[in-house]
């Protein structure tokens, strides 16, 4: 972790005046984890590349200051990931429920070293939990007995006496309720 440090403030500051190649071997160390990242928030790959392009874009133009930045891997995921909170809120193509929110919340806990990320994940979990906590009774009962026990619509339709139909539309509508209340916190979070 320290030759990592190291490593990588060397290459800063070797970008910050303007080095090329230092610029191109930061691309290639961070291309895969930035990329990654992305996905996460947005499915679209042309999308993905965009935003890729558009973190590393902004590394370049603000290479001056780079050196300053205390926790850089920290802020590389910050813009990334503002840069991805962006687009889905001034693209009315793309939907919230396309976000996989554990896959999300896995990945900003991976960072758990980081305050920031630290911070982002506690809000998240509470505006999660909050949110199913405000679903109709029905539907808050069916959702959990998919997410937190990992039911099978049938083995829920079962267990609860009622058709598949119904538990398949109760989860829909868990669904969207949930993606409209956690989209605003997206948008906060911007």
């Amino acid at each position: 972790m320290i030759n990592e440090n190291k490593n990588i403030k060397f290459l800063l500051r070797k970008i910050a005046t303007g080095d090329n190649d230092a610029f191109r071997s930061f691309y290639d160390d961070y291309y895969s984890q930035i990329y990654r990242f992305s996905s996460f928030f947005v499915k679209s790959p042309q999308v993905v590349e965009e935003i890729v392009s558009d973190v590393f874009c902004s590394i370049w133009q603000h290479r001056n200051k780079i050196t300053e930045i205390d926790n850089f891997e920290g802020y590389l995921y910050t813009i990334t990931k503002n840069r991805a909170l962006y687009y889905l809120k001034h693209d009315n193509k793309i939907l919230l429920t396309d976000l996989d929110l554990d896959l999300i919340s896995d990945e900003i806990s991976s960072h758990d070293e980081n305050p920031e990320f630290m911070a982002i994940d506690n809000e998240f979990s509470i505006a999660f939990k909050n949110a199913v906590d405000e679903l109709p009774e029905k539907c808050r009962l069916i959702f959990l007995l998919a997410r937190e026990e990992r039911l099978k619509y049938k083995e829920i339709a079962e267990k609860l006496s009622i058709s598949e139909k119904t538990v398949n539309a109760q989860m829909v509508l868990a669904i969207k309720k949930l993606a409209m209340r956690l989209r605003k916190l997206l948008y906060f979070i911007i």
